[in-house]
């Protein structure tokens, strides 16, 4: 077996010269190939530290694997595998390219924090390397910082193919947890199945620790890490990463880091364009020299890219094989007729315009198609009806007349009386850290255009809830619970298949639809197992004029609140004369001669048929309510 404290002189027909690094594993040395006067990087495994037959025999398999994947790769960002043998008293080894550099583990952790730019380089040629295996059907399967040196000369080299996998299943089992944790897929936790877009998860993973500094799911043992990787989204940047619009590295890693595989990006060059867009300290040459590493590979997918941070397309091509000269006379045609209809639109009066949102990101249509989000760079004629949206704020309309657009659109907030109610009543208000007189049930003026955080306590009782902006409260009353500490609290065990619980919180009974099939009725305090997930929830109770449809996420093994709103007499009178009433088109079962009913409290619609015709009334009932309407 391996002695990695007195190595040979020889290693096959390789001449040993130094220990690289070791490990208690295996470890890796520099040799020369006297052939070629070839320097090389030798892997040797400690077979002596096997527990048994078993896991000798994968040890032996990931050398073979990995040999074998590298006979499929050809590219100058994967290390590539030279020999693989098998050498008396040392065990297997594996001679591969020799790259003399730093892992970037190690360079993510130094004292010198790295330029964006450099990020940039390296994320770029990382997904290059990986999008090029992913065309050839190899999964890499442990994507991590330790798996990528970057060299003296800057360049980026992809390595350790190992427990790579074919797509066709050839070189490796599915079904089996392989990777290191901190980096793996939710579905490579949960099933042991992954495709390309595990090793995009793990990519999301990897450009967020190296733009960052710190992990998407952090934790202090392997079980919190896990569950925080299939259960919870990535953990907040703060202070925000320099360079990057907060707003944009939100989107674009709740996309890459997203739960279900096929919400990802396409492939890992989609994401660091994508990743790109956010940044605002690059300029045009550095933003277009990071692209072309991206497009090295003409077998990968490249869409075309679309930068909405300048004026202009930028479009990388597909490099396509030269096939005479009808190509190239196909290619003239097409620059003649760009060219003449860049014309034939400069002839009729149209023009582009920057369109700029304060604030940034809203969707814009115009005539009604939507062409992308703000900032956006648009031809547009004279006449075209533009339109500007964005959640928690008022649409905004614009009738497009070159040369007198505006250069930023202001968008004006939503602001909207909302009720602010808990279970039990009672509950002293904290909102936005700033505690506000009176008790639950509350009125507040809330702004629909920004994150809210709010607090709720009665004795040792309490709620807390953050709101993104256009969330409202909606008139529920939310349930307060006994609250914990960080000592008490108790991190369920990861298991992926155990069901959840939904239990309901309020005064009255409701009738439970979840993803459209009908589960009876659930009394107050009542419980249903729910699968881990996320589910539409729709609810109901005839009785008390209540329905409501939301979107619940179940996580395994967790209880969670359904709440619903209290409940309030409404008091009906007209005049002259008296109806029937209705409450949300149902019959309330009382006429307008000051009777009562009890309903939710919320948003209602009251109507009066008489013979004077219907008088319909939109009512807001936070509490008990008298309504006197003249008919």
């Amino acid at each position: 077996m391996a002695d990695f404290e007195n190595l040979p002189q020889t290693i096959g027909r390789y001449q040993v010269q130094r220990l690289l690094g070791a490990g208690a594993m295996g470890s890796v040395v520099l040799a020369e190939d006297p052939r070629i006067k070839r320097k090389v990087a030798i892997k040797l495994v400690k077979l002596d530290t096997v527990r048994n037959e078993a896991d000798r025999h994968e040890f032996l398999m990931r050398f073979q694997r990995e040999a074998e994947v590298s006979g499929l790769l050809n590219h100058p960002g994967i290390v590539a595998i030279y020999d693989v043998g098998e050498e008396e008293g040392l065990g297997p080894f594996l001679a591969m390219e020799y790259v003399p550099g730093k892992p970037l583990d190690s360079l993510i952790k130094a004292a010198t924090p790295m330029p964006l730019k450099e990020k940039l380089r390296i994320a770029a040629a990382i997904a290059e390397a990986l999008d090029h295996a992913h065309a050839k059907g190899i999964i890499h399967r442990d994507v991590k910082p330790g798996n990528v040196m970057v060299g003296e000369d800057g360049r980026t080299k992809l390595m350790d193919f190992g427990i790579a996998k074919r797509e066709d299943g050839s070189l490796t089992q599915t079904g089996t947890f392989l990777g290191t944790p901190s980096y793996a897929s939710p579905e490579q936790i949960k099933e042991g199945t992954v495709d390309s877009r595990s090793d995009i998860f793990s990519f999301g993973v990897l450009v967020f620790e190296l733009m960052s500094g710190q992990s998407p799911f952090p934790g202090t043992s392997i079980n919190t890490i896990l569950y925080r990787i299939v259960n919870e989204p990535p953990v907040e940047v703060q202070p925000p990463v320099t360079g990057v619009l907060p707003e944009g590295w939100r989107r674009v890693f709740d996309r890459v880091l997203a739960k279900r595989p096929e919400e990802r990006h396409p492939s890992c060059a989609a994401f660091v364009r994508d990743l790109m867009e956010a940044v605002v300290e690059m300029g045009k040459d550095d933003r277009r020299e990071l692209m072309g590493l991206m497009h090295l590979n003409g077998e990968a997918p490249i869409p075309e890219i679309v930068s909405r941070s300048y004026e202009e397309t930028m479009v990388v091509p597909r490099p396509t094989a030269k096939r005479g000269l009808w190509p190239v006379l196909a290619g003239v045609a097409a620059m003649v007729l760009v060219a003449g209809g860049w014309f034939l639109f400069r002839g009729s009066g149209g023009t582009r315009l920057q369109i700029n949102t304060n604030p940034p990101g809203a969707k814009v249509f115009v005539n009604d198609l939507e062409v992308g989000t703000t900032p956006l760079n648009q031809p547009l004629q004279a006449g075209d009806r533009l339109r500007m949206v964005l959640k928690g704020y008022q649409p905004y309309t614009y009738p497009f007349e070159p040369g007198k657009a505006p250069p930023i659109f202001p968008l004006q907030p939503i602001i909207s009386e909302e009720v602010i109610d808990s279970t039990p009543p009672g509950a002293t208000v904290v909102l936005d850290e700033k505690p506000l007189e009176g008790v639950t049930p509350l009125k507040v003026q809330w702004n629909q255009g920004i994150p809210h955080r709010l607090t709720l306590t009665k004795e040792q009782q309490g709620f807390q809830w953050d709101f993104a902006p256009g969330e409202v409260p909606g008139g529920r009353a939310f349930a307060l619970k006994e609250a914990t500490t960080a000592e008490t609290r108790v991190e369920p065990a990861l298991d992926p298949n155990a069901p959840g619980a939904l239990k309901l919180t309020g005064g009255f009974s409701v009738r439970v639809r979840i993803d459209g099939k009908d589960l009876g009725e659930l009394g107050p305090g009542g419980k249903l197992a729910v699968p881990p997930g996320t589910h539409k929830v729709e609810l109901s109770n005839g009785k008390y004029f209540y329905r409501d449809s939301r979107s619940v996420t179940i996580t395994a093994g967790q209880p969670s609140a359904l709440s619903v709103p209290g409940l309030a007499t409404l008091t009906v009178d007209t005049f002259p004369g008296t109806g029937h009433v209705f409450i949300d088109g149902q019959d309330a079962g009382i006429e307008s001669d000051n009777s009562a009913v009890q309903v939710c409290q919320g948003h209602h619609t009251v109507s009066i048929r008489s013979p004077q015709g219907t008088r319909n009334e939109s009512v807001d009932i936070s509490g008990d309510k008298r309504l006197k309407i003249q008919l």
